[in-house]
């Protein structure tokens, strides 16, 4: 098993030349990389593309919403990019999701459900009478409806929807992993890179725990042992 493909980094840097120090870094050690909003509102397309020849995988995480012609052509171009992965959010609704599958090629969809700033105070204060894991598993069978290749939700999540999708295939995507629990920033529903493996997920989404280390190549070993260990307990 080569643990190591469980893991993309999110490459939240807006310089070009920065994020590819980094990635030249790490790349032997990570599955892929993540690039966000943060990276593509200011290098867009160009700067993708420029990233794309590293030979990585990419996750493109812009997390598209909107009505479903405007999300299906946005799509479009950002499909023309070929990312490997793309997110959109399931609260666009049934026919927005099942625009973008329709027109995916060979990139693969990810349905974001609920971020992991995000709690069940916060959905109280939305106006929603669920529990986190009652909406996100709403989320998560509209994309099961639609046709999507994976799921991004909190690890804690994972076991409840492998036994509520019928979809054995879909790939469980974890962001708000932290090695240590004192690291929480701005997320709230955090687990461990080796409880995240354990409770299903296959890609583990870490940004901060490695791109803000003194020695980014040692946090990526730590993380490595943590999944190992954890992995030799799955299920």
């Amino acid at each position: 098993m080569n643990f190591r493909n469980f893991i993309f980094c999110a490459i939240d840097f807006t310089d070009i030349e920065q994020s590819k120090r980094l990635i030249s870094k790490i790349q032997k050690y990570v599955g892929g990389i993540k690039i966000g909003l943060e990276f593509f509102s200011k290098n867009g397309p160009t700067g993708f593309l420029e990233i794309k020849k590293l030979g990585i995988p990419i996750f493109l995480d812009l997390k598209l919403k909107d009505i479903p012609n405007t999300v299906k052509k946005s799509a479009q171009n950002l499909i023309n990019l070929k990312p490997d992965y793309l997110s959109i959010h399931l609260s666009g609704g049934l026919k927005m999701v099942e625009d973008v599958v329709s027109i995916k090629n060979n990139t693969k969809i990810l349905g974001i459900s609920m971020l992991t700033s995000l709690d069940n105070s916060d959905l109280k204060s939305f106006g929603y009478n669920l529990s986190n894991l009652d909406y996100v598993e709403n989320l998560a069978k509209i994309g099961e409806k639609a046709g999507i290749d994976g799921l991004v939700s909190s690890a804690e999540e994972i076991p409840h929807l492998k036994k509520h999708l019928n979809n054995t295939n879909m790939l469980f995507v974890t962001p708000g992993i932290r090695l240590y629990k004192n690291k929480m920033n701005d997320q709230k529903r955090i687990n461990s890179p080796g409880q995240a493996i354990k409770n299903g997920s296959k890609m583990l989404i870490i940004g901060r725990s490695i791109t803000q280390s003194d020695d980014p190549i040692n946090s990526i070993k730590c993380i490595l042992q943590d999944i190992e260990k954890h992995y030799e307990h799955k299920n």
